[in-house]
């Protein structure tokens, strides 16, 4: 199932490509994150729905300030972070950077959820990230090295903003609906990126074709609502360490949706590195669910 949500994920970057063929990227981050809002709101409405949640929303200032926070600033930041970066990057250093962030996720949830971290794990991840290097670098040499380093800087900063992110919405997930808890997110989320976007790009053009409003409907439906709810979902059960690796499966799936969608090359290197990666997955998989096991015995 993570594999599949992220490549779902994967199809962000080329639907995205399409909207900024008229809007700045600032204005696709709010789009995204408004109308997730305004969808997650809507599903509210819903009886079931609503049920299944009322019982488990955050009602304690305390956490619901917290989600607010990771929203507004948490969310926005990661965002502005990544798309300005990689304006400064190159499009390889800066996803080579993005890939590191399972390592982030690990660390963090070690120390601050006091997650486990077993060898195998580590050896899971480093794993796949060697994959995810092979592909997006075409080979095991370094092959391109524009030394960006403001925007490199960048990205790692919004790779660094992100983990903390998740892991502190992992924090609440486990005591409320993580559904409920991605809503207060993706609120807070659209109100502040709107605001950036409103204060940099000015107004944006009115017009929308039928392909970016296709693309946006994949954005905020599929990518957003559909991904991010069963991602929170999962959050409230499994180890965050062990399901940040699985991010890594985004590389060869972007890398295949580009060629067959955009004509974009495909590298031979691209099937070294999904086997190395789908390697690494499963061993850090694997790992979790032995520790898992071993806990409840």
């Amino acid at each position: 199932m993570l594999i599949g949500l992220n490549v779902l994920w994967a199809g962000a970057y080329p639907a995205a490509r399409v909207v900024m063929e008229s809007h700045r990227a600032e204005w696709v981050a709010a789009y995204r994150f408004v109308g997730t809002a305004l969808g997650l709101g809507a599903l509210l409405l819903i009886p079931l729905f609503r049920r299944a949640i009322a019982n488990r929303f955050p009602t304690c200032p305390r956490h619901f300030a917290l989600a607010a926070g990771l929203g507004a600033f948490g969310v926005a930041s990661t965002y502005i972070c990544y798309f300005w970066g990689t304006k400064l990057s190159t499009a390889t250093e800066a996803t080579i950077l993005v890939s590191t962030s399972p390592i982030f996720y690990a660390l963090l949830a070690r120390w601050w959820l006091k997650e486990p971290f077993p060898l195998r794990k580590s050896l899971g991840i480093l794993t796949g990230l060697l994959g995810a290097w092979v592909i997006v670098n075409k080979g095991l040499v370094l092959s391109e090295f524009s030394g960006a380093t403001w925007g490199n800087l960048l990205v790692l900063m919004g790779v660094l903003i992100e983990s903390v992110d998740t892991v502190l919405a992992k924090s609440l997930a486990m005591r409320y609906s993580g559904v409920a808890v991605l809503w207060i997110e993706s609120l807070f989320a659209g109100v502040s990126l709107t605001l950036i976007a409103l204060l940099v790009a000015g107004i944006p053009p009115a017009e929308l074709t039928p392909a970016q409003g296709w693309a946006l409907v994949y954005l905020i439906g599929v990518c957003t609502i559909f991904a991010f709810s069963v991602w929170f979902y999962l959050m409230e059960r499994a180890p965050i360490g062990g399901m940040g690796v699985s991010i890594l499966a985004q590389t060869p799936a972007a890398a295949l949706i580009g060629h067959f969608l955009l004509r974009e090359p495909l590298h031979p290197t691209v099937w070294l590195g999904a086997a190395l990666i789908m390697s690494g997955i499963w061993l850090t998989v694997r790992t979790s669910g032995e520790v898992a096991r071993a806990s409840r015995s």
